[in-house]
């Protein structure tokens, strides 16, 4: 009797092992295409396509970020968040603000929301020192019809410093 019980628990436990496969391996295109499109919106950002940057978000995209006042929600959230990130740039004599990525910690999906992170290094000048500021950026996004929307990113990072020469 128990090698029949062992035997169905262990049927069952591959039968749920491979579902669990299959989800994840089934989720692997969206994941990738909704990952694909942050970073495409990343790049658009670092080359100044502020325009674009913007129109990838919801109107009232959920954002958090390491400048006053840190938290950014409601209807025109993504242009207040650009509003105080130009303030806070020309307050601290930054310029030529990008981010570097590197491959997703994480990204998963289940067609309609992603869930992504990544590892990013925040580069900037400072009052003329080159900086660098290694962290993350976690972002969730929907499905829009065909394309992703941007519901929520935060980035998080130690305190910025000048690279090693």
């Amino acid at each position: 009797m128990l090698r029949s019980v062992l035997a169905v628990s262990a049927a069952l436990c591959a039968v749920g092992l491979s579902a669990g496969a299959s989800a994840q391996m089934n989720s692997a295109a969206p994941a990738g295409d909704a990952t694909r499109f942050v970073t495409a919106i990343i790049d658009k950002f670092n080359v100044g396509d502020v325009k674009s940057w913007l129109s990838a978000q919801e109107d009232n995209t959920l954002i958090v970020d390491e400048f006053a006042p840190h938290a950014w929600s409601g209807a025109g959230s993504p242009q207040r968040w650009l509003d105080a990130y130009a303030a806070d740039s020309k307050t601290n004599g930054v310029s030529q603000g990008r981010i570097d990525y590197g491959k997703p910690l994480t990204a998963t999906s289940d067609g309609k929301t992603a869930y992504i992170v990544l590892p990013t290094t925040y580069r900037f000048v400072q009052k003329g020192i080159r900086m660098a500021e290694p962290g993350s950026m976690t972002f969730v996004v929907n499905r829009s019809g065909a394309a992703w929307k941007i519901a929520s990113w935060t980035y998080s990072a130690a305190a910025p410093a000048a690279p090693a020469k």
